[in-house]
């Protein structure tokens, strides 16, 4: 089993780690990561370096890895990433068990940098501050709902 004195070590070796969450009712076999992305082919790197490190304390068998803008605890921000960030070809990593070992899914749900994609992937829309409470002061006469 995963102590948070593990996951601790785990970010000082991998900094660029944000947040990692194991929903309970998955008993660490699932786990959401975020992470700092600044290079191609980073998070690959990464869900390689966590299943080699998780081997060690539990059979996880699926990983989600998103950006840090994304909230590992919310699924919301969880399904938004992977439906805007990931193209099932391209950002699906599957290792195939072998007789002693579990088959494992990672899913890269994080933006693609440079070479990894040929257009713009799930960039968060900034509101106006300014326009949002102009919006907010006129709601009521918009009828809209």
């Amino acid at each position: 089993m995963i102590t948070q004195a593990d996951l601790d070590n785990l970010k000082v070796q991998r900094p660029e780690i944000v947040d990692i969450y194991f929903p309970p009712t998955a008993s660490q076999q699932f786990a959401v990561v975020t992470m700092k992305k600044d290079q191609v082919g980073q998070s690959r790197a990464l869900l390689e370096y966590l299943w080699d490190f998780f081997a060690e304390y539990t059979e996880n068998k699926f990983i989600i890895l998103c950006d840090d803008d994304v909230n590992t605890r919310d699924w919301n921000d969880i399904i938004w990433a992977v439906t805007t960030r990931m193209d099932p070809d391209r950002d699906t990593i599957q290792v195939r068990g072998k007789s002693d070992s579990i088959s494992k899914l990672g899913l890269d749900a994080t933006n693609k940098l440079d070479t990894e994609a040929t257009r713009e992937w799930g960039t968060p829309i900034k509101k106006d501050p300014k326009l949002v409470a102009k919006v907010d002061e006129i709601w009521d006469q918009l009828g809209i709902l």
